[in-house]
């Protein structure tokens, strides 16, 4: 069975989805993935980059999906305006709604690591990345965001980056504000059965 991971608009007063159509993001995926990376090198491709977090990717299993892109990549706009993309290049983490959304509301974190001293350095980013993904798998993200309502979205932003603060600093002080944007958008990221 083929699933599709997809951002689920919020339902509006009367249970219908709010209208702009499938938000796919990634297709043909196994259904048990929890958290997603989204790896963009930019104009200059950094084949050191690619195999490490294919790598990470490879030995996280299903814990975690690496997808690799391109500039060509038709889901490109519509993954650089969910995740306020604005660099090259960038790594995008994110999960599932249970790791990265609240129960009761359509919010969903993600990381944003596009700071180029870090991402010259492959190991460097793949110990953040698995970072990041040891606190969506261990329910700290989703925990951080539910503390905070929608109307409340810089206070909950500020509350995540406080909570990733202390073990992204334990990778040996490199990692640092300035290296990583913690951000929230709106939806809900689930994996679907594909229609076909």
């Amino acid at each position: 069975m083929s699933y599709r991971l997809v951002l689920s608009p919020a339902l509006t007063e009367g249970g219908a989805a709010k209208d702009f159509g499938e938000n796919i993001f990634l297709e043909q995926l196994d259904g048990e993935y929890k958290v997603f990376l989204f790896y963009y090198p930019g104009n200059l491709v950094d084949a050191a980059m690619e195999e490490k977090l294919k790598g990470l990717g490879g030995i996280s299993g299903k814990n975690l999906f690496v997808n690799i892109g391109r500039l060509n990549d038709p889901s490109l706009d519509k993954i650089a305006k969910s995740f306020s993309i604005r660099n090259y290049p960038v790594v995008v983490v994110t999960a599932t709604s249970p790791l990265a959304s609240p129960p009761e509301e359509h919010l969903s974190a993600f990381a944003l690591l596009d700071n180029k001293a870090l991402l010259s350095s492959p190991e460097r980013t793949c110990e953040c990345v698995q970072a990041l993904m040891n606190l969506f798998l261990q329910g700290k993200v989703s925990e951080a965001v539910s503390h905070a309502k929608w109307a409340q979205r810089a206070a909950a932003t500020e509350r995540l980056v406080q909570m990733l603060a202390g073990p992204l600093k334990a990778l040996g002080g490199f990692i640092a504000g300035r290296d990583l944007t913690v951000s929230i958008a709106e939806g809900k990221f689930e994996l679907k059965k594909s229609g076909g």
